[in-house]
């Protein structure tokens, strides 16, 4: 029996009743082959291995992601075995054993996925690979922590939430530079990742590398624990005030708050 067909026949024992089969849904299957495509596109090869993600951050619409959480670890366990057999047997090297997340995002439309990847060597995760001993419960670990709770993702700012059309974001260096975004009430993320609001090239930007949020007092900008900082007139910071005119910096990418002229 192929590795696909294990996994498919373990997931139906898992979820019987209206879940399985039903067309309406995502079915399991379709994630564990997803995921399988997402390990052999990022592959890396060095002269010796070819490397592949062992992070695996999968997003989902939450009417896909609830049937699926509410089996917990049971299901993710299958699925890493499942990643994991299939690198192993293609000759593949992960860093560690994989880890898989499941997130629940509402920009995702219902019955497709986005999944995100990354190379971690500081990842621990501790759980049996022997495939013999997938379908017995009492061999689960008691938690592994990769089902995430629901969270909002969809950044779209509400007509209603106090746009001022006074003042922009504009990008004055960079792969970007000329873009140009209007600031609103609320909170802006910026980053790589194709859900945020403002969508960056640089690749040495974070997926979700910053935050840029307006309230009463100003502008608060907010570096999301990224990869190679964040920069105002300069400075690195984690959270700072800024305001029209300071040079923020994220990667190559150089940004800037200006007010609108009549």
């Amino acid at each position: 029996m192929s590795l696909l067909a294990r996994f498919e026949e373990v997931a139906e024992r898992l979820f019987t009743g209206p879940f399985k089969k039903n067309i309406s849904r995502l079915q399991p299957v379709e994630i564990a082959k997803e995921l399988v495509k997402a390990m052999l596109k990022h592959k890396q090869v060095s002269v010796s291995r070819v490397y592949v993600p062992n992070v695996y951050r999968v997003f989902l619409h939450s009417g896909d992601w609830g049937p699926l959480a509410s089996f917990g670890d049971a299901f993710l366990i299958e699925l890493l075995k499942y990643v994991y057999k299939e690198g192993e047997r293609s000759g593949f090297t992960f860093l560690t054993k994989p880890a898989i997340e499941l997130h629940a995002d509402d920009t995702v439309k219902a019955r497709e996925m986005f999944i995100e990847v990354d190379f971690d060597d500081s990842v621990d995760m501790k759980w049996d690979d022997d495939a013999d001993e997938a379908a017995d419960e009492s061999n689960w670990p008691e938690r592994t922590n990769v089902l995430k709770n629901p969270v909002k993702t969809n950044f779209q700012l509400a007509e209603d939430s106090g746009r001022n059309s006074d003042y922009f974001l504009e990008i004055i260096e960079g792969l970007d530079a000329g873009k140009i975004f209007p600031l609103a009430r609320g909170t802006l993320y910026i980053g790589r990742h194709a859900q945020c609001e403002l969508m960056l090239s640089d690749p040495e930007v974070s997926r979700r590398h910053v935050t840029l949020t307006q309230g009463e007092q100003g502008w608060m900008l907010d570096d999301l624990g990224s990869t190679n900082g964040t920069w105002v007139n300069s400075q690195r910071i984690t959270l700072e005030a800024v305001a029209p005119g300071d040079r923020i910096q994220i990667g190559q990418t150089v940004m800037m708050i200006k007010r609108r002229t009549a």
